[in-house]
């Protein structure tokens, strides 16, 4: 019996140290910290307090138009996703400018390259 107990208790140590050094998945920002993180990013990218605004909300009512992709099929998320992008870009040029549009148009595909959590620690 005593040997079962202190199986249980190895077991249970090493599991209880590998579950703790996977860390947490963090929080989920708030839509305010997501888009003051946004407008920092923007105005790091050369735009300036109306440019990045503008460039929130048309993010923001695009995440909006794409709904729930979960239930789709591959094909059906890409062509939703292709539909997305091509308003987008047109609301964007018409915001800010053909030139900055294609700066954060690939700013924003670099970002959804990156694994979610930020990568490593």
């Amino acid at each position: 019996m005593k040997k079962v107990i202190a199986l249980v208790t190895v077991v249970l140590c090493c599991s209880m140290t590998t579950l703790m050094a996977q860390g947490g998945g963090g929080q989920q920002m708030t839509p305010e910290q997501r888009n003051a993180m946004m407008k920092e990013r923007y105005k790091g990218m050369g735009l300036n307090d109306v440019q990045s605004d503008s460039v929130i909300a048309v993010s923001n009512d695009m995440r909006a138009l794409r709904g729930n992709m979960r239930e789709m099929t591959e094909e059906q998320r890409t062509a939703k996703m292709k539909e997305v992008n091509e308003v987008m870009q047109k609301r964007l040029e018409k915001a800010i400018g053909a030139d900055l549009t294609k700066k954060v148009m690939e700013a924003m595909a670099q970002q959804r390259q990156r694994p979610p959590g930020g990568g490593g620690k």
